[in-house]
């Protein structure tokens, strides 16, 4: 797993520029580039002695599911990307009043 979160904290210091850039022309008036954020689907093959290969990248993943185990992963996905953002029923109200 650690050869895993190397490959994509890697990837995503590389992409990091053309990501930047694309959230200051969608969003050019914000100047903290807190109204966006991205999740990325990160395709990675695992070969029979554990050596990971980076397949892909996708930048917007789908979320549909096909099995059991695709339902969780992509459910826990959704609730950490919830979690970071301090998303929750009451901060919601919050931000309405």
């Amino acid at each position: 797993m650690e050869q895993v979160r190397e490959m994509i904290v890697k990837t995503i210091i590389t992409g990091q520029p053309i990501i930047s850039h694309e959230y200051k022309i969608s969003q050019p008036y914000c100047l903290d580039n807190s109204m966006a954020f991205q999740i990325l689907g990160f395709d990675i093959l695992i070969d029979s002695k554990y050596k990971p290969y980076l397949l892909e990248v996708n930048c917007s993943p789908s979320f549909r599911t096909d099995s059991n185990l695709d339902y969780h992963i992509k459910k826990n996905v959704i609730q950490d990307a919830f979690s970071m953002l301090n998303f929750s029923q009451e901060r919601k109200v919050e931000m309405q009043e």
